[in-house]
C-alpha cells in the first residue's frame, strides 16, 4: 500500500479522528490515486485513507488503525451504522458521512428503499467495494442514487442519478406519525420530505392549539403545516416550488385536512401578508441552505434579519417563531444575532423557548464540527 506523510504538527487532528487532510498539510504524497497508509512526520502509522490529487481535500482518512479498505471493512461500518439506528423506524438517515466514519457517503432509508449520495472522489473510486457491502448488510428492495449535489461538482465529478440495485418505485410512500406523504423520487433528498426535522415537527404539533393561526414559510411538502391543520389550527403554507406544494395539497386531501397554499418567494409574500395586517400564533422559517462558504455569511444574515423582522411584525401575543438553518457556516450564535437584530427593529421582547439540533440518526461527531449542521431557534413573545 502507498504512503502519505503529514507535515510536523498536522497529525494532531487526524489522531483526534478528523478525517480530512488538505494539500498543504502533506509532506509526501502517493504517486497515484488510491488507498494509502497515513503516517506522521516520524513515520508512525496513524491511519489508512484514500488519496486523490484532483480532490480539493486530496486525502480522506477512513480508518484510524492499520488494515485494508475492503469489503469486510465496509460491512463492519454499515453494520455499526445500522445498529445505531435501531428502533428509529423505517424512515431515517442510515449513513451520515464523516459522523459514521464514511466521508463522502450519505444514505437515507425510506422503508425498503435506500437513497444515497456519493460526494467525493474517494467514495466514488471505492464504489465497487462499498456498494455490495451496503446491499449485503441492509438487504433493501432497491437502491437509488441522487449524486447531483454541489459538493460533487466541486470534486470534479459528473452528476449521477438512477437505480443502482433492485426495484425502486417512482413515488415513495413515507409515513410519519399517521401522516402519509407520496414523495416523488426526484424530491426525496432535495426539496421534499426532510428526515432531519421530524422531531421538531413532533414538538411543534404538541404546542399548537385548536383555532390558532400558523404560517409555514419554506413549507416544502408541508410537514409542519399539516400537523397544525391536524390539531385544528388554520395553516398557511408558503413555498416557491409548485411540485412540493402539489404533494402538500395531495397529502392534505388524502387526510381530510385543509391547508391554504401560497406559491412564490418568501420575502415578497411575507411583506404582502404584513401589509395586510395578518397575525399568526406560530411562524416557521426554514430556508434552504443559503451559506455554502463563509464569505456569504454577512449577506445571508442580513436576509434572515429581514425575514425574521417581517415574521415578528405579524406575531400574535405569546406566539412563537421557529427559525431554522441547515447551513454549517451559519452557527447558533449567528441565528441568535439575527433574532436580536430583528427583535430590536420591531421592539419585541423575546424569550428563547428552546434550541434544537438534528436528530440521532444524523449523528454529530465531536471531532467533526461540520457534522453539526441543523439548528433551530424557537423564540417566544415575552413582554413584561
Amino acid at each position: 500500500m502507498q504512503r502519505a506523510v503529514l507535515k510536523p504538527g498536522k497529525e494532531r487532528k487526524v489522531k483526534n479522528h478528523y478525517p480530512t487532510v488538505y494539500r498543504d498539510e502533506l509532506a509526501q504524497t502517493p504517486s497515484a490515486p488510491g488507498p494509502c497508509k497515513v503516517l506522521d512526520a516520524s513515520g508512525a502509522l496513524i491511519g489508512v485513507g484514500y488519496y486523490d490529487p484532483q480532490s480539493p481535500a486530496p486525502l480522506r482518512v477512513y480508518r484510524f488503525d492499520d488494515g485494508p479498505l475492503d469489503h469486510a471493512f465496509f460491512v463492519q461500518r454499515f453494520r455499526r451504522a445500522q445498529a445505531r439506528r435501531e428502533g428509529l423506524g423505517p424512515y431515517h438517515r442510515l449513513v451520515h458521512a464523516e459522523a459514521d466514519g464514511l466521508p463522502g457517503l450519505v444514505v437515507d432509508r425510506f422503508g425498503e428503499v435506500l437513497l444515497l449520495q456519493v460526494r467525493n472522489r474517494a467514495m466514488e473510486a471505492l464504489r465497487d467495494t462499498w456498494l455490495p457491502a451496503l446491499i449485503e448488510v441492509t438487504q433493501p428492495q432497491g437502491v437509488y442514487e441522487r449524486s447531483d449535489v454541489e459538493a460533487r461538482r466541486l470534486e470534479g465529478l459528473e452528476p449521477r442519478t438512477g437505480v443502482l440495485y433492485g426495484h425502486v418505485p417512482p413515488t415513495l410512500q413515507v409515513e410519519e406519525d399517521g401522516l402519509v406523504f407520496a414523495i416523488p423520487l426526484a424530491m426525496a433528498q432535495t426539496k421534499g420530505y426532510y428526515l432531519d426535522q421530524r422531531e421538531n415537527r413532533r414538538r411543534f404539533e404538541a404546542l399548537v392549539q385548536p383555532g390558532q393561526r400558523v404560517l409555514d414559510v419554506y413549507s416544502y411538502v408541508g410537514g409542519f403545516a399539516l400537523r397544525a391543520a391536524r390539531k385544528g389550527a388554520y395553516a398557511l403554507a408558503v413555498d416557491k416550488d409548485l411540485e412540493a406544494l402539489g404533494v402538500l395539497d395531495q397529502t392534505a386531501r388524502a387526510h381530510g385536512l385543509t391547508v391554504d397554499l401560497r406559491a412564490g418567494e418568501a420575502h415578497a409574500i411575507l411583506h404582502e401578508l404584513a401589509e395586510r395586517g395578518q397575525r399568526f400564533d406560530h411562524i416557521l422559517l426554514d430556508p434552504p441552505t443559503l451559506v455554502k462558504k463563509p464569505s456569504a455569511l454577512p449577506r445571508v444574515k442580513r436576509h434572515l434579519v429581514d425575514l425574521t423582522r417581517l415574521a415578528l411584525g405579524m406575531l400574535a401575543p405569546a406566539g412563537t417563531v421557529w427559525l431554522s438553518s441547515c447551513a454549517y457556516h451559519l452557527r447558533l450564535e449567528d441565528l441568535l444575532e439575527v433574532a436580536r437584530r430583528a427583535a430590536a427593529d420591531t421592539g419585541r421582547r423575546l424569550a428563547v423557548r428552546c434550541v434544537t439540533h438534528q436528530p440521532a440518526d444524523h449523528p454529530w461527531s465531536l471531532h467533526v464540527p461540520e457534522s453539526l449542521y441543523l439548528k433551530t431557534l424557537v423564540l417566544e413573545d415575552d413582554p413584561l
